[in-house]
């Protein structure tokens, strides 16, 4: 299958993400080259993972193994509930190349500095720092200092981070975990799912611009039969990414 300058711009959505990891299963076995890639969130860092040459069924692995939950600990609820152990050799092995500038492949990773209140797409720094700062949903998890910056979570402002792609002769294809604005529903106690709504409401006012001005779209409302914070599902949902990416590729040529 012969595509030219493709760049993948991977989004936010929590272990969802399995989503993108079947759609690059179907890249790798179809020798489809991705020339660059862009993420917000676990978007980020399965984008970095990917570029350093981790393949997406270890990746699925990765994230399927007891090693992930040891790598994550609770906080106390200081700036946030959780907090990811970053020396874990579990990270080390998701995320091998140190520097981002020092992968063989472009990318950029989004993380917000709410210091300045400034979003950043980053091609150049710690790889691991910069990927668990992407990932750092706040009050979920802890916000990640780093260079004189506070960073959180670069999807909460940016979910499909096209724009560190565009007018560089890349056709975008971009990977939406959010497909179809769901119902935000009637009150609710339950922190989580309270914790959600805020998130939709936020994501749901920065795609529009993303999904207008990518090239094209890879996202099927089915993606919302998936938990957020589950990982649980993490097959079924790759298997939902490999087959959109058939599709999606099929109807391409």
């Amino acid at each position: 299958m012969q595509l030219n300058n493709i760049a993948f711009a991977l989004g936010g959505g929590a272990s969802r993400g399995a989503f993108h990891l079947g759609v690059l299963d179907f890249c790798e076995e179809q020798n489809i080259d991705i020339k660059a890639y862009s993420g917000s969130s676990i978007g980020a860092i399965i984008a970095a993972s990917h570029a350093s040459g981790i393949k997406a069924k270890e990746q699925l692995k990765i994230f399927s193994s007891k090693d992930v939950k040891q790598a994550l600990k609770f906080n106390y609820f200081k700036n946030g509930l959780l907090k990811i152990d970053t020396s874990n050799k579990i990270i080390k092995e998701l995320l091998p190349i140190e520097k981002l500038e020092n992968i063989p492949k472009p990318i950029w990773v989004s993380a917000y500095d709410i210091k300045k209140k400034q979003l950043h797409y980053f091609n150049s720094g710690d790889t691991v720092t910069l990927c668990m700062a992407s990932s750092a949903l706040i009050p979920l998890f802890k916000p990640v200092s780093y260079e004189g910056m506070y960073l959180i979570d670069g999807g909460l402002f940016d979910n499909l981070p096209i724009k560190p792609l565009q007018n560089k002769s890349y056709d975008i294809h971009t990977l939406d975990l959010f497909a179809k604005e769901p119902k935000i529903g009637t009150k609710n106690k339950n922190p989580i799912k309270n914790i959600k709504k805020l998130l939709f409401k936020q994501l749901h006012q920065n795609h529009k611009h993303s999904i207008e001005n990518t090239h094209y779209y890879i996202g099927t409302h089915h993606i919302r039969n998936f938990s957020l914070f589950s990982f649980k599902e993490l097959e079924e949902c790759f298997k939902l990414g490999f087959k959109e990416a058939q599709k999606h590729f099929l109807d391409i040529l």
